[in-house]
C-alpha cells in the first residue's frame, strides 16, 4: 500500500514538473490570419486580416491520456495509450480539465460554466485553451504557406489520412502536381511527442488529434485586429489542426471545423495555455438560445433525405424508415432520394471532384413542395472527398432549413465523417444538427442494432 502511494505521488511530482516545462513561449507578433483566394481548396469562412497577438504560454504537446488521467481520473479515449492524445473529449470536458489542473497546481481558474455558457476570466493565471487566433499564430511559426512545412503536405510529416493528401482532388485522374502523393495511414493517433515540431518547438499542430479552442464558431471579426477570441454568441465551436482520419485539404493552417461543443470524437482532442503577461477584462460567450430552444414536437413530421450512389445510404434510409415507422406512424413520415438531374454516371470520381472544385451545385430533379412541413430531417450522405457531396449542398441551399433539427447519418469507405458534419454546421446555423451516425460502407451486420441505439439515443 505504501509502494502504491508513493509511485501514484511520484506520478503525480513528474506529472506536473514535466507539464511546467514543456509550456513554451510565444512572443508578442504580428500576422496574417486566413487564407489567400490563390490557396487551393480553401473556405470562404478563410479571409486573411492581420492580427496582432500578445505573447503567451503553450504546451508543446497535445494533451496526453496520462495527463488527463492524473487530473480528471479517467481515460474516455478510443486509442488507449498513456502518451498518446486523449480524445474522445468534448469543449466541455477541455475546459473542465483547464480548470481543475488550475486548482490542482493553486492557480487561478480561467472559465466560469453556466449550462452551456461560458465566461472567460482573462486575468486569471491558470490553465485554458488557445483562442483561434493564437492557435493559428503558433502554428504558423512564422510561416505564411499552406502548412508550417510547405505548400503541399509531405506524408511524413504528420498523422493524417495519407490516401487523402492536400490536392488529391485534382490529382485523383491526372497527375498534374507530382508532389501530390499518397503516403502513410496509420488510423491512429500517435505518441504526442512524434514526429517533427515546428518552428516554435510545437508537436502535431497538424494531424494526430484536431485540436478545440476557446472561439465560438463564425465569420472573422475584422475589427478585432488583437487578440480576437470570436463572437460572444454562437452554436458551435472552433476546432483546429485536423486529425489521424483527416484528410490534408482539413490540415491546413487556416482551416476552421465547426463542431458542437457537446460532441465527442476519437480525432478531437485539445492542448493548453496560460498567459505570459497580466490582462484585464472578461470574454462572456453566451449559447444561442433560438437554436437550444427548438423542441421536437412529441409526433414531428419527420423527412428521411438521402443521395445515394452505390445503395448503401438508401439502405440505411430504408432502415431508419422502417424503425421511425414502429415509433411514430407511417402518415408522419416521408423518404425521399435527393436525385440529380443529370446523375455522375460512370465517370463519378472525375466529375464530383470537379464541382468540388469548381464549388459547382449540380442541378436536382427532387422537388419538395411543402418542406416547411417538417420538423425533423435525416439527412442521408457518403462522404466523397472527405465532406459533403456538392448535390447535397444544392440539397441544402434549396430549402429553408431554419428552426428544424437536422440528424445525418453518413456512410464512409474508411475516412468516417471527415468534415461533412463540420460542413454541414456551417451551412445550417440556423437549425440544430443533432448527434450523426456513419457507418462503413453498408454498415454489416451491426447496422441495425446501432441504428436502434442511435434513434434512441437522439429521440428520447
Amino acid at each position: 500500500m505504501k509502494k502504491t502511494l508513493f509511485l501514484l505521488f511520484l506520478s503525480f511530482l513528474t506529472f506536473f514538473t514535466f507539464s511546467e516545462s514543456n509550456m513554451i513561449l510565444i512572443p508578442t507578433g504580428k500576422f496574417t490570419m486566413g487564407s489567400p483566394e490563390s490557396e487551393k481548396l480553401r473556405n470562404n469562412d478563410e479571409k486573411q486580416h492581420d492580427v496582432t497577438i500578445n505573447s503567451f504560454y503553450v504546451d508543446a504537446y497535445e494533451v496526453s491520456q496520462l495527463d488527463y488521467k492524473l487530473v480528471m481520473g479517467e481515460n474516455p479515449s478510443f486509442n488507449k495509450g498513456d502518451m498518446l492524445p486523449v480524445e474522445n473529449v468534448s469543449y466541455y470536458d477541455a475546459i473542465k480539465f483547464c480548470n481543475k489542473k488550475s486548482r490542482l497546481e493553486k492557480l487561478t481558474p480561467c472559465y466560469i460554466i453556466s449550462g452551456k455558457d461560458v465566461l472567460w476570466d482573462k486575468r486569471a493565471d491558470g490553465y485554458r485553451l488557445l483562442t483561434e487566433a493564437e492557435w493559428e499564430y503558433a502554428c504558423r511559426a512564422g510561416t505564411d504557406s499552406v502548412f508550417n512545412t510547405g505548400d503541399w503536405s509531405n506524408p511524413i510529416d504528420f498523422n493524417y489520412d495519407g490516401e487523402n493528401p492536400y490536392q488529391i482532388e485534382e490529382n485523383y485522374l491526372r497527375r498534374i502536381n507530382r508532389n501530390v502523393q499518397t503516403g502513410m495511414v496509420r488510423g491512429e493517433t500517435i505518441a504526442v511527442d512524434s514526429l517533427e515540431p515546428n518552428a516554435l518547438g510545437l508537436y502535431n499542430m497538424h494531424g494526430n488529434v484536431a485540436e478545440w479552442v476557446f472561439d465560438f464558431y463564425g465569420e472573422y471579426e475584422m475589427r478585432k485586429y488583437v487578440d480576437p477570441y470570436g463572437s460572444l454568441k454562437g452554436i458551435y465551436r472552433v476546432v483546429r489542426g485536423g486529425g489521424f482520419l483527416d484528410s490534408g485539404k482539413h490540415s491546413r493552417s487556416a482551416y476552421r471545423f465547426a463542431v458542437n461543443p457537446k460532441q465527442k470524437q476519437k480525432t478531437i482532442g485539445f492542448r493548453i495555455a496560460r498567459n505570459a503577461s497580466e490582462r484585464g477584462g472578461e470574454v462572456d460567450t453566451k449559447y444561442d438560445e433560438n437554436i437550444d430552444q427548438i423542441i421536437i414536437p412529441q409526433k414531428p413530421k419527420v423527412l428521411i433525405a438521402y443521395f445515394s450512389y452505390t445503395g448503401n445510404t438508401e439502405g440505411a434510409a430504408e432502415k431508419i424508415k422502417e424503425k421511425l415507422t414502429k415509433k411514430y406512424t407511417s402518415e408522419n413520415i416521408d423518404c425521399l432520394e435527393i436525385e440529380m438531374f443529370k446523375p455522375y454516371g460512370d465517370d463519378i470520381f472525375e466529375a464530383s471532384q470537379k464541382d468540388l472544385m469548381n464549388k459547382v451545385r449540380p442541378r436536382l430533379s427532387t422537388k419538395i413542395d411543402n418542406f416547411e412541413q417538417y420538423d425533423v430531417i435525416f439527412l442521408g450522405y457518403p462522404v466523397w472527398w472527405a465532406t459533403l457531396p456538392m448535390p447535397v449542398i444544392s440539397f441544402l441551399d434549396k430549402y429553408d432549413f431554419s428552426g428544424k433539427t437536422v440528424f445525418p447519418f453518413v456512410s464512409h469507405s474508411g475516412s468516417e465523417l471527415g468534415a461533412s458534419v463540420s460542413e454541414l454546421n456551417k451551412i445550417l446555423q440556423s437549425s440544430y444538427v443533432g448527434t450523426p451516425y456513419c457507418f462503413y460502407y453498408g454498415g454489416g451486420r451491426e447496422l441495425n442494432t446501432e441504428l436502434d441505439e442511435w434513434i434512441g439515443t437522439i429521440l428520447k
